[in-house]
């Protein structure tokens, strides 16, 4: 009985002692979630900043070459508009979702979040696949190999090279 006392006592103080090192410890600094996307060192410093306006003008190029016809638009924002389009086309018949977001000096990059809250969305009006074009970049966390539907990437860099062919 001695022996367990003494046992379980050092147990205690050692936990104490244990507690103490990690409660003094310094708190780690602000890391980033996630690294951005490579294309952001690629990105042309010398083109004008993109516009709302320029996603959709693209989507309407693209969708006109995809024969989609644009059912519906939503506007969430003033930084935020998802399109509900139609396929006419037989062989990819079903509802594409086409979302746009422009991104502003406090929320350069989209996230994983912003991804996910867009295909809950392409889930919720029942579409087949997704198209989604921002003003800036993606961060490397967006990537990744998800559940649901399948959705396009369009970055700043993507957006102004399609721009480029039209």
């Amino acid at each position: 009985m001695f022996n367990i006392f003494f046992v379980a006592f050092g147990f205690i103080v050692l936990a104490v002692l244990l507690a103490l090192y990690i409660t003094r410890q310094k708190t780690p600094g602000e890391a980033p979630l996630v690294p951005p996307e490579d294309d952001f060192n690629k990105d042309p410093k010398d083109q004008r900043a993109l516009t709302l306006e320029d996603l959709q003008r693209l989507a309407e190029h693209l969708c006109k070459e995809n024969k989609l016809t644009v059912k519906d638009r939503l506007k969430n924002d003033e930084f935020e508009t998802y399109w509900i389009a139609e396929s006419t086309n037989e062989f990819f018949f079903g509802n594409y979702v086409l979302g746009f977001l422009v991104t502003g000096p406090g929320h350069l990059f989209v996230t994983l979040s912003d991804l996910l809250e867009f295909k809950d969305f392409i889930k919720s009006t029942g579409g087949a696949k997704g198209f989604f074009f921002t003003t800036g970049y993606f961060t490397r966390d967006v990537h990744q190999p998800l559940e649901g539907p399948k959705v396009t990437l369009y970055n700043r860099l993507k957006v102004l090279e399609e721009l480029k062919r039209f």
